[in-house]
């Protein structure tokens, strides 16, 4: 696995909290299959501006050499939205591109999405940006409108969901429209979004077997592989489906089932 949204770079946000802890989690990724990883710390995000690039690429380094850089660890960010993206963009504002490519890695309020989001995006795009929106299947208002995220996808954005939440760690609804919207086009990537070695461990294993369980192992292969290899190497991506939005009907009827078939094996 290729994890393109991983928070091991130590004392910068809610990641590990320290070197050893770091050390430690990517430990934890190259056990549970993960060859590269790209770290992702917040940016401009409350408390967590992260705005040095210096000093982040300077932590990325120290910890290549503390874990052999097994697992290959790049640098990116996750940037809070705002509607000056574009602009933080052009000026080197604080936003690091995904290893180095035009990919950003943008993340929304868990409960929000803001007003006229599509004009930002678009002008990014028109310079040459492509946004990747992180974990919309936590997002309360895309769960609801899933139509809203489309039209971002449709408008050019790419989408990242979480291991965690394709196997139930957010939540049931999370769960749902995770392993709905694989099905309907809707995601092009899954990564990790870990952030310590404990309540949240980089876990991929299980979310890829569930993924092949409901859509193929080639869209497993996608969205965990393929994909993020064309991220992290700067080229288009290699899977990008016609997005649908299932509303009823018999892809719910089998994630119920799913869900079922898995609470039968788990008690």
């Amino acid at each position: 696995m290729i994890d393109i949204h991983h928070h091991c770079l130590p004392g910068v946000d809610d990641g590990p909290r320290d070197w050893a802890e770091a050390v430690d989690l990517c430990a934890m990724a190259r056990d549970a299959g993960i060859e590269t990883i790209v770290a992702t710390p917040h940016v401009l995000r409350g408390r967590w501006q992260n705005t040095s690039r210096p000093k982040l690429e300077g932590l990325a380094e120290t910890l290549r050499e503390k874990t052999g850089n097994n697992p290959r660890i790049l640098l990116g960010s996750e940037y809070f939205f705002g509607h000056d993206m574009p602009e933080v963009l052009r000026t080197n504002g604080g936003i690091i591109p995904l290893a180095g490519s035009r990919y950003v890695l943008v993340e929304f309020a868990a409960h929000a999405i803001p007003p006229m989001v599509e004009q930002p995006f678009y002008h990014a795009q028109l310079e040459g940006w492509t946004p990747i929106i992180a974990h919309p299947e936590r997002n309360s208002v895309f769960q609801s409108k899933p139509e809203l995220l489309r039209r971002l996808i449709e408008l050019g954005a790419r989408t990242q969901v979480t291991c965690d939440s394709v196997t139930g760690g957010f939540g049931p609804e999370a769960e749902k429209a995770s392993l709905e919207w694989i099905t309907s086009g809707l995601v092009h990537i899954m990564s990790t979004d870990a952030h310590n070695t404990g309540r949240r461990p980089p876990r991929a294993r299980e979310a890829i077997e569930r993924v092949q369980q409901v859509a193929g192992a080639r869209v497993a292969e996608y969205l965990t592989r393929s994909n993020p290899a064309a991220v992290i190497e700067g080229r288009g991506l290699v899977w990008e489906p016609e997005p649908q939005v299932a509303r009823s009907g018999g892809f719910l009827k089998r994630v119920r089932e799913l869900f079922g078939h898995r609470e039968d094996r788990s008690h």
